[in-house]
């Protein structure tokens, strides 16, 4: 692990303590335990937030869609952790230089559980991505707007989640993540050329490329405790490359770190903030098709960097909702059969340190619903 990693880790482990009250009872009885958390139907047993994946338990047999929106919206260049003008990355000999991005993502999941610990994922992300750079003018001091667009499914994510360790009463737990993503996401994506007519096609900078072009393990390690109405946790996960693409580079690997805090404020509601930090590297190899100076997201060596994010999340079950509705027309329905639920999380970025000129984050928005039965 690299230093940057490792100052990651030591990050979210500082902070960690002040988010775990020390005063978890250690001597609740299983069937008080199941009672107090109203865990009655598929993944009704805890509160975490919309962004920490996996931590829900379900009984065998159980089956979970789900359906996230996302987006994120990136302005301005950072080198290092200080801003760099679009003169500045002109200046330095690329053709282009960005000046903002949006990235949204529709994904698509699904969750099956083998037995009472056990549970197998899928998820499929569906991207758009939408970038604005400047370039240069035949006149002095002058720059031209350019609009370049992507889309298409990017990388499906396949993932067993596995118990290593609970407390007797399960009131804490300790899940291991092992997952597999597969390449189906297009890497050869292309846009209009430099040329003024834009007849040219040309292949599009990395952050346009819908995925990786590689086969990736997905570690992942996640702690839940839960206590009344409160939960808290921690979850690592990592992204490694295991080949080159048939492009001739590989994304450089990821690791990321979170620890959160969650309230049930009523029956239906429950409210969460967290803190995340993310490292990823710069990318090995190059993609023969895309010049390095064109822009500095077609540098390979302009790719990795850091960056920590603060979180707040809304959560609303709408069982009871649901059961009302089902009552209504089944007097013989059972309310442990289905579960649904609405949440919302929005971050922010209060470090960022990248290997620059890089575009840098802005603000972050996830919302997504989730239907067990």
């Amino acid at each position: 692990m690299t230093p940057l990693n490792l100052r990651l880790v030591f990050y979210i482990l500082a902070i960690f303590p002040l988010l775990c009250p020390g005063y978890c009872d250690e001597h609740v009885h299983p069937e008080e335990h199941a009672n107090a958390h109203g865990s009655t139907g598929p993944g009704d047993d805890d509160h975490s937030p919309l962004g920490v994946m996996g931590t829900h338990t379900h009984q065998a047999g159980e089956v979970m869609f789900s359906y996230h929106y996302g987006i994120m919206e990136m302005n301005g260049n950072l080198d290092g952790s200080t801003p760099a003008s679009t003169r500045d990355i002109l200046d330095a000999g690329f053709t282009m230089a960005p000046t903002s991005m949006r990235m949204e993502m529709h994904l698509i999941g699904a969750m099956y559980s083998v037995s009472d610990s056990i549970i197998l994922m899928a998820m499929l992300p569906l991207k758009r991505m939408e970038m604005i750079s400047e370039t240069e003018m035949p006149m002095p001091n002058m720059t031209r707007r350019r609009k370049t667009l992507s889309s298409g499914a990017g990388d499906l994510k396949l993932t067993g989640i596995l118990p290593l360790w609970a407390a007797g009463d399960h009131s804490r737990t300790l899940k291991l993540n092992a997952g597999l993503s597969i390449p189906t996401g297009s890497i050869t994506e292309t846009g209009a050329g430099m040329n003024m007519a834009g007849d040219m096609p040309m292949r599009m900078a990395y952050p346009m490329q819908m995925g990786s072009g590689t086969f990736d393990l997905l570690p992942g390690l996640t702690y839940l405790a839960q206590r009344d109405d409160w939960s808290w946790g921690a979850h690592v996960n990592s992204v490694i490359r295991l080949s080159e693409n048939g492009e001739g580079y590989s994304l450089g690997n990821s690791f990321q770190a979170t620890a959160w805090y969650s309230r049930k404020l009523s029956p239906m509601l429950s409210a969460s903030a967290r803190i995340e930090g993310a490292a990823w590297g710069n990318i090995d190899g190059q993609d023969a098709a895309m010049d390095p100076m064109m822009s500095p997201n077609a540098c390979a060596d302009l790719r990795g960097g850091e960056r920590i994010d603060i979180l707040f999340g809304l959560n609303l079950n709408l069982d009871e909702t649901l059961d009302k509705l089902n009552e209504a027309f089944d007097e013989d329905w059972d309310r442990s059969q289905e579960s649904f639920n609405l949440a919302i999380e929005l971050g922010f970025p209060v470090h960022q340190d990248l290997d620059g000129p890089q575009m840098e984050s802005d603000w972050r928005l996830m919302a997504g619903l989730q239907f067990g039965f």
